[in-house]
């Protein structure tokens, strides 16, 4: 199975990932793939970023420094709008590359990408799994990593309602609990997709 992840910002995407991994599923997290992308020496990407955040944005050695695009991008819709349309075809080709790999040699794999849905990217899978869990409590644990409510709401106003991803699904997990609970529903969502493979 080539399954789709997607949900919001602090909903716990990256333990349903770890969750899978246990199982011995394919994993591809989106976001670690963007940041390999910033260290490739990607020489489009990098001519991108300095176009768009300056010839300081980029060291010597060609390594994009993340956090002074992201500290600009967040605070410029048409800059990160711009970032976003040199990434995407980068990451695309990634993403395809993985997902035929995985058709290939008979792998499961889940694919993680907020962005599913916004980029169209729900047909390239056999199913979609999103994760919910509550605004007051994502902020929470999102304070524990250093980041605001508002910057929690900045990404949520960026991306489809939580409520609608979880709507359009063909699954669903809420993580509202524990990791242990996470993981219990994780386990049972398996055990669930090996049983139709009987």
């Amino acid at each position: 199975m080539i399954l789709g992840l997607t949900g919001s910002f602090g909903g716990g995407k990256s333990t349903v990932l770890s969750c899978f991994q246990t199982h011995n599923w394919h994993t591809f997290d989106a976001d670690a793939a963007c940041h390999g992308l910033y260290g490739s020496g990607n020489q489009v990407l990098i001519n991108k970023v300095k176009e768009l955040f300056g010839e300081e944005a980029v060291d010597g050695n060609g390594k994009i420094d993340r956090q002074k695009i992201a500290d600009s991008a967040f605070k410029n819709p048409e800059k990160l709008q711009k970032l976003t349309s040199a990434l995407y075809p980068l990451l695309n080709e990634e993403l395809h590359k993985q997902i035929d790999f995985c058709r290939k040699n008979n792998v499961n794999g889940i694919f993680e990408l907020p962005l599913l849905y916004e980029a169209d990217y729900k047909n390239r899978f056999d199913a979609v799994l999103a994760i919910w869990c509550a605004p007051d409590l994502r902020c929470e644990r999102l304070k524990k990593r250093n980041f605001s409510r508002e910057e929690m709401l900045k990404r949520d106003a960026r991306q489809l309602a939580p409520e609608l991803k979880l709507e359009y699904a063909d699954f669903a997990v809420i993580n509202n609990g524990s990791k242990e609970m996470l993981s219990r529903q994780i386990d049972e969502l398996i055990a669930s997709f090996d049983d139709k493979n009987k």
